[in-house]
């Protein structure tokens, strides 16, 4: 079956979604076991593009739904990536995923230090980086099922 380029956009992000709600059930489970809080770096990108860009101030009580529209929005706009890739390939479904999971991550470990909002990925301690790879494995595996699923 051919899929328009729009058609594997749209099913990317809804794909995308699935994935992002696939990754912030085991990030919110993680996170509940380790009696820590969730990463609030997605609230502070969109906290220096509203500033910066915008020029609005951002109150602080707004931090949480900041965090949760930037974490939703960027993995679900990934999706988009995925189905554009995914529509013009053949081959391991979960693998596909996987590796695109693990790009989404690595664009992370890019620009993040680049913003000085986190520091470079030497700097992680171990847990930190298997946490992460496995949060970035979950979403890309599930946004590889999503996108398999909606192609029928």
């Amino acid at each position: 079956m051919t899929v328009t380029p729009a058609g594997a956009i749209g099913r990317g992000l809804i794909a995308g979604a699935v994935g992002t709600a696939a990754m912030t059930a085991a990030q919110t489970a993680y996170y509940k076991l380790q009696q820590t809080e969730a990463s609030t770096t997605p609230a502070e990108v969109a906290k220096r593009i509203i500033e910066g860009v915008f020029h609005r101030s951002v109150p602080e009580e707004r931090t949480e739904m900041l965090n949760q529209a930037m974490h939703w929005s960027y993995g679900t706009s990934w999706g988009a990536g995925y189905g554009i890739i995914q529509s013009s390939r053949h081959g391991s479904m979960l693998r596909a995923g996987a590796m695109y999971g693990l790009a989404v991550w690595a664009a992370s470990l890019v620009h993040l230090p680049a913003m000085q909002l986190a520091p470079p990925v030497w700097e992680y301690p171990p847990s930190q980086l298997a946490s992460d790879t496995g949060f970035h494995l979950i979403y890309g595996v599930a946004t590889a099922l999503a996108y398999a699923a909606l192609r029928g």
